[in-house]
């Protein structure tokens, strides 16, 4: 019995219009990509964020003027973690208050947990799977919004701290002296750091090194400015009290300069949230309205192939996105 050639044909056709729309889909990508990247030079332009315009910035000319003049040896080191440090440095970001293991342990019982119940309902090795990275995925995302707002949280209490140092100094207290007023008036996080530095100056360390120490573990810019402009500020001498003015007002524009990088970049985070949950949302729409419609999704192959697909387009996007809206200076 020969073939219905009409089969052929319709599936020929169904073929050439799905390239079709991939392919007008990728042009309207790339083009929207170019806009959005020329659109992005120019925001940085006006910013002051290129090579050019940065020569002139006040706040990355104090940097300079700040930074201190390390040893050949320090200048090319560079620092590796292994994994189970990196992780370990991202989970004291995220301000998590237990080990390691407990989180790993966690991440992947909650993962199994939603294979096993999207493999009951759904009935496909596959969509568990992507369940499994689908609770791994948002997991990372909560975890990064957490190290996000607790480095916000760091800055605003690191411009105070800078704060109350240069009233104590002024008022004649050391350099210690301040750190321990800052270590009693301010919470965690920056209240941590600052009373750890007392105490290893209580038993003798050198403050450099324990500035050294506190900012490699902080990771953070501008604690990062603050431990270099007060080493070379002791090691030179100077009024320590201006210093801590001048580390507070640079550090106030550069979270003025965040801040407005955030608004500049809240249409794309915006987009990025209205693109992934369209999809989803008719997904549970469909399945409510309409379960035969939907059924072969989830019987066929093709049909797990098709949900497969779909997941992995959706977190593709999502990445695209969060990259789109970094601006690095």
């Amino acid at each position: 019995m020969n073939p219905d050639p009409t089969i052929n044909v319709d599936s020929f056709i169904s073929v050439v219009l799905f390239l079709l729309v991939v392919s007008v889909w990728c042009i309207g990508v790339f083009l929207w990509l170019g806009r959005y990247l020329f659109k992005l030079e120019g925001v940085r332009r006006r910013l002051g964020l290129t090579s050019e315009a940065s020569k002139d910035s006040e706040t990355l000319r104090l940097w300079r003027d700040l930074q201190i003049e390390q040893t050949p040896r320090e200048t090319t080191e560079k620092e590796t973690f292994t994994l189970a440090e990196r992780v370990n440095h991202w989970i004291s970001d995220a301000g998590w208050k237990v080990p390691f293991r407990a989180v790993v342990f966690g991440v992947l019982g909650a993962a199994v947990f939603a294979f096993i119940i999207i493999y009951n309902l759904l009935g496909g090795v596959w969509l568990g799977a992507c369940g499994v990275l689908a609770t791994i995925y948002i997991f990372l995302q909560y975890t990064q919004n957490r190290i996000l707002k607790r480095a916000n949280l760091f800055e605003r209490q690191l411009v105070d701290s800078l704060g109350i140092a240069g009233r104590a100094l002024r008022a004649g207290h050391p350099l210690i002296g301040a750190f321990q007023l800052i270590a009693e008036e301010i919470s965690d996080p920056v209240g941590v750091i600052f009373r750890q530095i007392v105490q290893e100056q209580a038993f003798g360390s050198d403050l450099k090194g324990s500035l050294k120490k506190a900012a490699k573990e902080t990771r953070n810019t501008e604690f990062k400015l603050f431990s270099t402009a007060v080493t070379v500020q002791v090691q030179s001498g100077g009024n320590l009290a201006d210093l801590m003015d001048s580390l507070s007002s640079v550090i106030r524009s550069r979270i003025w300069l965040n801040k407005r990088i955030r608004v500049l970049t809240a249409q794309t985070q915006f987009s990025k949230i209205v693109l992934i949950s369209m999809p989803i949302f008719l997904f549970f729409l469909l399945n409510a309205m309409n379960r035969e419609y939907m059924e072969p999704l989830y019987t066929t192959r093709t049909g797990n192939f098709l949900l497969v697909l779909m997941f992995v387009m959706i977190m593709l996007g999502s990445w695209m996105m969060n990259k789109l809206a970094k601006i690095k200076y």
